[in-house]
């Protein structure tokens, strides 16, 4: 029966501070776990400086929700998943706080997330935060120089190590590592029968990754003191903050964000004949529509997505440029069947390279997940058959690493569309935690395939 003094958060309140802002948008978040949506953290009025600090929260505790969930699971003998959603997150949070921000005040933390539980869970829940918190902030030790599978202290993303009092992992090592690295045990199981030893692929997710810029089709100096060079060529780390890069962007729409891994999709394209029609069928955010209207400016070029979100995005980007046409994807087969000289297809994926970016991708049951992403793949690599034109191209794009949605997908299409498949690659995750930003790559795979002539 529900208690008749409990309290019900009201989202059309204005945020009150960042930890109001992050325990509301962690509370939304515990009501998917595991399948987890990318959504933007509502900071509402705050500052720049406590908006940064809501996004801390929510980074650390996406970032760590299994390493989390078992600390506070094994301090209060009760596991996180049985508390309602505003509990978890106030107790992720808080936890997320107490042991891996370090310029934050525990007291700060202690007061506030008790004050925060009263409010929006129930008068008496904050008695049960102050205790569980408490606990965890006696259970944090001090740093150690690195982690070699301890099973008395956590990896950090800085390369070092965090010591637990009171608390030890798992005896097995796969346990071990899922906890630690905050990786689901299947994933980490599918990853030893590619790498035998998966850690350095789990450590990689844990790294902070950083704002990459492509500057490869820059068309003036970019006079700044807030990039630093990066070792992959055209590319550069971005140092300032949110608000600049905004402006930096707003004002050259000859540089974007983009990852070597990604870019590199396109880098490696070699096509005989420079094309006259570009389908981009799942073009997002633009990323790679963009890149495509710097490498080929004289194509006429055909962004499609099917979310109306995306869509308004790309119509507001490409706002006047008469070589660039946004569609929804539903429309594009009906106009374009066998036009186009080239169809690229960075497909909807499992986010497998990219999980140090994608925070929220790392907890979606994987085996779940492909039973429903190689349909859909299958199904938009038909439709990219069918808008090419006798000779023309289509470039497959992910950003897994699981040889089903990769090698697999590409093989298939040559194998059931009558595709040449000319060429794939695949780019793996690069740097572990503690390495230079310089050095940094997300994971990718790519393969060209061809529709033969016309005999």
């Amino acid at each position: 029966m529900p208690d008749p003094v409990a309290t019900q958060p009201d989202n059309r309140q204005p945020i009150r501070d960042p930890r109001d802002a992050a325990y509301r948008h962690l509370s939304r978040h515990a009501k998917r776990f595991p399948d987890l949506i990318p959504t933007e953290v509502n900071v509402g009025p705050l500052d720049q400086r406590d908006s940064a600090l809501a996004h801390a929260i929510v980074d650390a505790s996406l970032t760590r929700w299994i390493t989390l969930g078992y600390i506070i699971t094994t301090l209060s003998h009760r596991s996180l998943l049985e508390h309602e959603p505003r509990m978890q997150a106030v107790l992720l949070g808080g936890a997320a706080q107490l042991l891996l921000l370090d310029r934050v005040p525990p007291h700060a933390v202690l007061d506030e997330s008790v004050e925060w539980a009263k409010r929006n869970i129930r008068p008496c829940a904050g008695g049960m935060v102050n205790a569980i918190l408490r606990k965890v902030a006696r259970a944090k030790g001090g740093r150690r120089d690195a982690w070699d599978h301890h099973i008395d202290s956590i990896p950090l993303s800085d390369g070092r190590a965090l010591a637990l009092r009171g608390v030890e992992l798992p005896d097995d090592g796969r346990r071990r590592l899922g906890i630690a690295c905050s990786l689901p045990v299947d994933l980490l199981q599918r990853w030893e029968k590619v790498h035998q030893d998966p850690t350095a692929a789990a450590m990689h997710t844990l790294c902070k990754a950083p704002t990459l810029i492509c500057t490869r089709y820059a068309e003036a100096p970019l006079e700044t003191d807030e990039l630093a060079p990066h070792q992959s060529p055209h590319h550069a780390v971005y140092t300032g903050n949110r608000q600049s890069l905004i402006a930096l962007l707003e004002s050259r729409p000859d540089i974007w964000v983009q990852d070597p891994a990604s870019s590199t999709t396109l880098g490696r394209l070699s096509l005989e004949k420079s094309p006259d029609l570009i389908v981009d069928l799942c073009a997002g955010q633009g990323t790679k529509t963009r890149q495509l209207r710097a490498m080929y400016p004289d194509a006429e070029l055909v962004a499609a997505e099917v979310d109306e979100k995306r869509l308004g995005v790309l119509r507001g980007f490409f706002a006047g440029d008469e070589r660039v046409r946004v569609m929804h994807a539903d429309k594009v087969a009906e106009r374009f069947n066998e036009a186009a000289d080239l169809v690229l297809a960075d497909v909807p994926c499992s986010n497998t390279g990219v999980l140090a970016r994608r925070r929220e991708a790392r907890y979606r049951p994987l085996n779940t997940q492909l039973g429903r992403l190689l349909t859909t793949q299958r199904e938009i690599l038909t439709t990219t058959h069918a808008l090419t034109k006798p000779g023309g191209h289509v470039l497959y794009a992910t950003c897994s690493l699981e040889a089903e949605e990769n090698e697999h997908q590409a093989q298939w299409a040559a194998g059931h569309l009558g595709m040449e498949l000319l060429d794939s690659h695949g780019v793996v995750p690069q740097v572990q935690p503690g390495d230079s930003p310089d050095t940094y790559r997300d994971g990718s795979f790519s393969a060209l395939l061809r529709r033969p002539p016309t005999a």
